[in-house]
Parts: structure tokens; sequence; C-alpha cells
């Protein structure tokens, strides 16, 4: 980001005056929205893109008249190169923003129940903005730093918030943040309305979920068929002796590692992240693990405070029904409220700060304030939380029965396609194209022996390798380690036996 802004600021000082006026209102946007990240204009973004279309146009018919080709291939290849330029760089800031609609609709309504703790607690919009700010949001916690320097310089904080969420990608913030200001305003309950419908990220995760399947079988075939592709490739050219084949491998395994870390597991707003970064933090089933069992905690509680017990009565009766990681928050609430008279605030306020999720501690929190006035009451509107957010969490977690149906897939290409590659290089001393296109193969028995293609051999033994391990992480499955050694046992067992038969020495 901070290249391309330098290139924008320099184009724009460059040939800023040679850029007319321009109504892209997702331009506009996209560039208000990222004023928290980078400092660009429309007009610096504009310039940039006619500058370096230009240039790379020029640098094209240069090059290519340098290699003596005709007019007729100059012409069109050096226009696309300019236009794809041009589309690249103008569109970079809508792309960028894009990239944050999924993690912004995620974060919504995480923000959102930071709002509702703030308000109930009798806090302001300024106190609100302020929590925010100082959480650990990747986007939104640096830009409401943004939105604290322009309240601070007299602009109200409905205006500010309001005119934040105008520039927004996502549908679920902007409604939140609209539905903020509006409660503010007709003194509505904002739990009632709004909290846990996200429907623009979980319509999100619908379709990433559908898209799974293919995506995931598309990605193991590339690292699978690859090596494939490049050991036809080197042995028809000839190459099958040379030394440098050794750098393929990294390559190889790094373009694997790329595409597996599409499907890695990060933290989710879906479930919850860590209450607080340190160096040895909770890991992503330690978390879950919490969420769930917070999410069955709220079950239980809301249908014993519908009852009639207060909050007091009601952790102490569920609490022997409780999973463990639920079970030690719980405790340390009763055991502030027995044992050292502290209020059913700080008790929970104690039992959230032991908290895993993040999401699990502002939710105690919430739970505190809402029983204070009636404890009746709160016991609907967390059981409705609960619903929503269970519902939720059933969505997200598809995918691990996604991925979990493909697994044996994932095993059987990774497998079979290390026992062709193995038969593969065997062949390689044959393909050369300069012997098939000749009087015969000039290959004898002996001329050639492993030692001689061992540069191929090692470079397709370590991919083999890399690939049964990388694959059978990337699809969640046990003993990676063995799998990609029986991948690579596999490879060397079909070329042996291919080689037998060929008389390979």
């Amino acid at each position: 980001m901070l290249l391309y802004e330098k290139l924008c600021r320099f184009s724009e000082r460059i040939v800023g005056r040679t850029v007319q006026s321009t109504h892209d209102r997702e331009l506009q946007r996209a560039v208000k929205f990222l004023a928290p990240l980078m400092d660009i204009s429309v007009k610096g973004v504009k310039a940039a893109a006619n500058l370096f279309s230009v240039l790379i146009l020029v640098s094209v018919v240069f090059l290519l008249t340098y290699l003596e080709l005709s007019l007729i291939i100059v012409a069109p290849l050096a226009g696309i190169a300019g236009v794809v330029t041009y589309y690249i760089i103008a569109s970079y800031p809508i792309s960028v923003m894009n990239s944050y609609k999924l993690g912004l609709s995620e974060e919504a309504d995480l923000v959102f129940e930071q709002f509702i703790l703030v308000f109930q607690s009798g806090g302001t919009i300024f106190d609100a903005v302020e929590m925010v700010a100082q959480s650990n949001h990747p986007y939104l916690s640096l830009a409401f730093r943004k939105l604290i320097g322009d309240i601070n310089e007299g602009i109200p904080p409905e205006t500010c918030l309001m005119e934040f969420a105008r520039n927004q990608p996502s549908d679920d913030l902007r409604r939140y943040f609209t539905a903020i200001v509006s409660s503010l305003e007709r003194k509505t309950d904002l739990i009632d309305m709004l909290s846990g419908e996200s429907f623009e990220a979980d319509l999100a995760l619908r379709q990433k979920n559908l898209e799974l399947e293919s995506r995931l079988l598309i990605v193991a075939a590339l690292v699978t068929y690859l090596p494939i592709m490049f050991t036809l490739a080197v042995s028809l050219a000839g190459f099958a002796t040379s030394i440098l084949l050794v750098l393929i491998a990294p390559i190889f395994i790094l373009m694997n590692a790329l595409l597996k870390s599409r499907f890695s597991r990060q933290f989710s707003a879906y479930f919850d992240r860590p209450r607080e970064t340190s160096i040895i933090a909770p890991s992503q089933n330690q978390i879950i693990s919490e969420y769930d069992a917070f999410l069955n905690f709220l079950i239980l509680l809301g249908e014993r405070l519908k009852s009639g017990d207060n909050l007091e009565v009601s952790l102490d009766s569920i609490r022997d029904d409780l999973e463990p990681e639920v079970q030690i928050l719980v405790d340390i609430a009763i055991d502030a409220i027995y044992h050292e008279n502290a209020s059913i605030v700080e008790a929970l306020d104690r039992a959230s700060k032991s908290a895993l999720g993040q999401r699990v501690s502002q939710m105690l929190n919430m739970i505190a304030i809402m029983c204070e006035t009636s404890a009746q009451a709160a016991g609907d509107r967390i059981s409705r939380i609960a619903a929503r957010l269970v519902k939720r969490s059933a969505v997200a977690k598809e995918r691990d029965s996604i991925i979990a149906a493909q697994r044996m897939k994932v095993y059987l290409l990774t497998i079979t396609s290390a026992a062709v590659l193995g038969m593969l290089a065997s062949l390689s001393p044959f393909l050369f194209i300069g012997s098939l296109l000749s009087q015969g193969p000039t290959w004898t028995p002996g001329s050639i022996t492993t030692i001689d293609i061992l540069p191929l051999l090692v470079t397709l033994g370590i991919t083999t390798l890399s690939t049964g391990y990388q694959n059978t992480k990337m699809v969640g499955g046990n003993r990676p380690v063995l799998i990609g050694l029986v991948c690579g046992l596999l490879f060397w067992i079909a070329f042996g036996l291919s080689s037998i038969m060929m008389g390979f020495g």
C-alpha cells in the first residue's frame, strides 16, 4: 500500500493537471474508505493509471520492436499491456475496499455488541467509539481512532458515525451504525432490533461453503498435476540431467503453501478470537470449544431467567450442567458472589477477564448489565441472542463437514499422482523431442543411469513429499508427515519398477 500511495502522489504532481474530474462514485467511496490506511485522492489514482499505462505501452512497443517482431503482433500486445496496467492501477483501491467487505461484516456484530455494552452501562456514543478504537479490530480500530480525531475537532459523534457508515462496503456495518444513531434519537432497544443478524456475512459464508468443494479439488489438482506437466516439459526439452532443476523444488513447495493458505483456519468473528494477544495465545480449537460451550450456557441461562430466578440463583442452578470450559468462568463468578460479597456486575466482570475469547468476555459483561433491570426480560433477550448465534455457528461449521467429505478424494488424488510422477520420471530419457524427431532414440541401455537424472529425481521426490504433507494439512487430516512419506515412497517405488521394466539402469 505504501508503494501505491507514493506512485499516486508522484503521478498527481507530474500529470495531475491533465486529469479531468471524474464521477466514479465507487472509486470516490474507496478512497474515503482507505483514508485510515493510506493518503490518496481520486485525481492521484487516475493520474497514476494514465501515466503508467502509457509508460508500459511505450516500453512494450520498444521491447517487441527490438526483438524484430511484426507490427501486427506489436500493436495488439502493447495495447493489451497498456489497458491491463490502467485497469489494475485504477481499480486497486476498489479491490482493496472489497477485500475488507467480508471481514467487516464478520466484525459488525462484535462491534454492535460493544456499542450495546457501553450504552447499557450508561456510556455515551463517544465512549463506544473510544472502546472500539482501543480494541483489536483489523480495520475498524484504526478507522475509529481517526474518527475520535474528527470528534475532538468539534464534529458531532452521530454525524461522524453516519458519514463513516456511508463509505463502508459492508451492508451489515452500514445497517448497524444507522440503527445505533436511530436508537439514540428514538430510545429503542438495540438488542431486540439487530443483535446477531449479520445477513450479508452469513450469505457470503454460505456462498463460500458452496464453492469450497470445487476450490479444494482445484487446488489439490494444481499442486499434483503441475509437477507432472513440468516433468514432461523438461524431458521433451532434454533438460532432465540439468543440475538447475533442483532450484524448481522450492518454487513448487511455495506455490503449494500459498494455495493451501486459502483454506487455513484462522480466528474468525463467526466463532470468536482471542481476548488478549500474547506470546502464548490460545489455539483456534480452544477458542471454538469455549465459544460452543458458552452458547449452551446462554441457552440454559436464558431458560432459568425466564422461569423467574435471579442471575445468582440461575448461575448456581445450571453450574453442574455446563461444560468445563464455561464451568471455570461460572465458578469464578459464584465464588466472587458468595465468598467475597461482590456484586453480580463485578463477579461477571472477573469471569470475563478469565475468558479466552473476546466475544465470550463481552457477552458476560452484557448479561450482568441486562439483568440489573429485569432478570426475566433479560432471559428472553439472552434466549433470542443464543438462538441466532447457534444458527450462525452451524452455518460456519458446514465448512468442516465439506472438507471432511472431500478428504478422501484429496488423499486419492495425491497418492495416485505420486505414483504417476514416478513412472513418468523413468521415461524422461526416452521423451527428448530431438530423439523422437530424428532417425530414432539415441539412448541405449546403460548409456544413461539414475545418477544422470538425479537432479530431476531429487526435485520430484522433494515436491512429492511436500505435496503429500501440505495437502493433508489443507484438509485437516491426521498424520500429515506419514502421508508425505507414503507419497515419497510411492514415487520411488513406481520409478524403480518402471525403470526395471524399461531396462533403465
